[in-house]
């Protein structure tokens, strides 16, 4: 027997010899002034093996990588030190470190994940990169979130196609949402932001649950959801991509840059959304999708000389939306529901960075926006419209006074003038809040990160938001990373704006007192690791999150049917979030991932303490992602399962139109497969292939104009089947 174990062994060894992968590369890190130089004797080690290599004098390696191993270790000291996917990379690797706490980020020119989890980071931070983007059509914001089961994304009724997202188990409106670190798609902004951002303009979506950073703002509760657009300096000339499905919807996307000297590039990108037919497919007399045009153009420049950076740019939207039923738009008669939708939003931003070297290490940045947004609605004989004018400007000065020990000092002031009218009621206000802030990074301790942040915002007829935030990491080794959060956030509610799906419905507004500013502290704590089982790598991820809300504006769907309550929240008020997720290769190339989710969220209506309606409180995710050897071919499946939950109170209702108290659980499935030449992807998938679609989605739909008409009871697809077929070209 023991020979046998003998025998098996040194075959063993020599198949892992055979089948050994060889990795090189240069290891570079950036000096004082931003620019790379070579990092001789930096360490290079194997996840899962005691194996590893030193760069030479020139900052370059070479080693043998064992079958089954895809992360290395890289670390020199003053600088960063990550785990780093390298499986399977084609060409030579560059890492470039960056020194300790100047960035959270190490940049590695090679392969990528779909969806990355820095571990350096002291925010828990989900990266949904370029690859990530790719593994379905994602036309816009909403549709890019199919690759993350961190998120949800739903209808918001079933006649607008506006769209929602969730987090923790909470609405969107609880998630700061951010444009390159500057708040954006906010009030009116919200109804139908997440369509305004076309997916092929992303490089990349930054994912954080929990309290942010106070660098930039008070309103996160649950999260943070900032984008990184695709830049000047980083593409090709030249890009198209071109999308069309069965239902008729066509989009054209295009970027083009010029790089017109050593320091100063621009880029030009366009986006054209096309839809314009009216499908009845389950004959409820209401098309299932609205009509839709859009226009979406974006400029930037980015220069950079020395210590000095600037990226300065413009963006304009315009969009026209029409929705109802089939006779709306065939007979063109008032009798007839209908909704439209007209929408001009216009920004223009400049940020600037200036870097000081004097010692100790200092740095200046600076950021400027403003956006005009203006929407003209009528959704049936009920009318709304608003304008929204906003500024926003935050100064960030950052310095190390001590030795990889961060001091971040800043103020801010965010200006917003809304005008509103709901049936030709005028509804204006404005917000005016500076505000100041400090943060401080301490990283002294070997392995040990904290991030304490404070800061104080003194709105327009409120009291002042005092937020204090804390976060820990803490590296228990190589592989396994703990952190955990504690902080605060405020947010002032307009409801109107953030409740727009409930116009498409008989229901009534009625706002029951004078509403405060909502309110909550936000607590977790999340463990990442990798391990090794049999050769295989798993990368195991579990968290939870608690918000505990202090002030609430209560949206009350119970009290009844054909009206929609607004107050403060009286009594208790919270979400219980847990996810945990896996991932793993069982063979090269093919890619597993699998999570579950549960939300457990409650709300005191009208003294009673319930479940959050229309929201599933269960969620399984598992997408599979193989890549052919030469990468000429990838194929993506995600099946997604959601739990029944509470359907809201409709017993005042007739008999026929009330619903049941709880929706059932359903399951959606997705698919894409791409097909890679040298300049040229072509890629085909079908949407909600189990072809599940709520029933009756419009309550009384044959009498529109009646008490007892709701399109916002939404838990389910509204769309079915529905297949695609796209390119992208790149022009080098």
């Amino acid at each position: 027997m023991k020979s046998i174990l003998n025998i098996l062994t040194l075959f063993l060894i020599f198949y892992s010899n055979l089948f050994a992968e060889t990795i090189s590369g240069r290891v570079f890190g950036l000096d004082e002034n931003n620019q790379k130089k070579p990092l001789p004797k930096a360490t290079i080690g194997i996840v899962g093996s005691n194996q590893g290599a030193f760069t030479d004098k020139n900052g370059y390696f070479k080693m043998e990588l064992p079958p089954k191993a895809h992360f290395i270790v890289v670390s020199y000291v003053g600088y960063e030190r990550d785990t780093l996917h390298v499986h399977d990379y084609e060409g030579e690797i560059e890492i470039v470190l960056t020194p300790s706490l100047k960035t959270e980020t190490v940049n590695v020119v090679g392969e990528k994940s779909a969806v990355e989890i820095s571990q350096s980071n002291a925010v828990k931070t989900e990266t949904i990169t370029t690859k990530g983007l790719h593994k379905a059509a994602c036309c816009n914001l909403a549709e890019s979130f199919e690759v993350s089961p961190s998120v949800d994304v739903e209808y918001s009724d079933a006649i607008s196609g506006a769209k929602r997202i969730q987090l923790l188990g909470l609405a969107g409106n609880y998630s700061q949402l951010l444009i390159e670190k500057i708040p954006s798609l906010r009030g009116l902004g919200s109804i139908y932001g997440l369509l305004y951002v076309p997916g092929p303009w992303m490089e990349s979506i930054q994912v954080s649950k929990g309290s942010a950073s106070v660098t930039t703002g008070f309103e996160s509760m649950t999260g943070q959801i900032n984008i990184e657009y695709k830049k000047p300096e980083n593409y090709e000339p030249t890009h198209i991509n071109v999308y069309g499905d069965v239902m008729g919807r066509s989009e054209l996307n295009s970027y083009h840059t010029f790089r017109l000297d050593d320091n100063l590039s621009t880029m030009l990108l366009a986006h054209i959304n096309f839809y314009q037919n009216t499908i009845d497919e389950n004959n409820d007399s209401f098309i299932d999708k609205p009509k839709v045009s859009m226009l979406n153009f974006q400029n930037r420049w980015k220069y950079e000389s020395g210590g000095f950076e600037s990226v300065t740019g413009v963006r304009a939207l315009i969009e026209n939306r029409e929705g109802g039923q089939k006779g709306y738009f065939n007979d063109n008669n008032a009798n007839y529901y209908g909704i439209k939708v007209k929408t001009h939003r216009y920004e223009a931003f400049t940020k600037n960075g200036f870097i000081f070297n004097d010692e100790p290490f200092s740095s200046l940045g600076t950021i400027v926006s403003f956006t005009h947004h203006k929407h003209e609605s009528n959704y049936g004989k009920r009318i709304y419209n608003g304008e929204q004018n906003s500024f926003y400007t935050n100064i960030l000065y950052q310095f190390e006074p001590l030795e990889e020990n961060g001091l971040t000092l800043g103020t801010s002031y965010q200006y917003d003038n809304y005008i509103e009218y709901l049936d030709n009621l005028p509804i204006s206000k404005y917000e005016s809040i500076p505000g100041a802030l400090l943060e401080w990074n301490f990283g002294s301790i070997h392995d040990l990160t904290i991030l304490l942040g404070f800061r104080a915002d003194f709105p327009n007829g409120y009291k002042t938001f005092l937020t204090p935030r804390f976060h820990l990491r803490y590296a228990l080794d190589e592989l396994t990373t703990i952190r955990a959060s504690v902080g605060k956030g405020y947010r002032l509610a307009h409801i109107y704006a953030e409740n727009v799906g409930f116009l498409a419905s008989s229901r009534k507004f009625i706002i029951d007192e004078k509403l405060n500013p909502e309110e909550a502290w936000n607590y977790g704590i999340n463990i990442s690791t990798v391990l090794n089982i049999l050769g295989t790598n798993f990368t195991v991820n579990a968290e939870y999150y608690r918000t505990d809300f202090i002030n609430q504006v209560i949206t009350d769907l119970d009290r009844s049917p054909d009206a929609i309550h607004f107050y403060n929240l009286d009594g208790k008020s919270y979400s219980n979030s847990f996810q945990i997720d896996l991932q793993f290769e069982p063979i090269q190339k093919l890619v597993l991932t699998t999570a579950y989710r549960l939300n457990d969220v409650k709300t005191t209506y009208n003294g009673k303490l319930e479940k959050k309606p229309l929201q599933s409180p269960h969620k399984g995710y598992f997408n599979l992602m193989y890549d052919t050897p030469d990468n000429g071919w990838n194929f993506d499946l995600t099946v997604e399962y959601n739990g029944g939950g509470r359907l809201p109170n409709t017993e005042q209702n007739p008999e026929n139109l009330r619903l049941a108290k709880n929706f059932p659980d359903f399951t959606i499935v997705n698919a894409q497969i791409t097909k890679r030449f040298k300049l040229l992807d072509v890629y085909f998938g079908g949407e909600n292939l189990t072809n599940f679609i709520q029933k009756n989605p419009i309550l009384d739909a044959r009498n529109p104009f009646s008490n007892h008409f709701d399109s916002s009871m939404i838990w389910g697809p509204v769309v079915g089947r529905m297949f695609y077929a796209g390119i992208r070209v790149n022009f080098n």
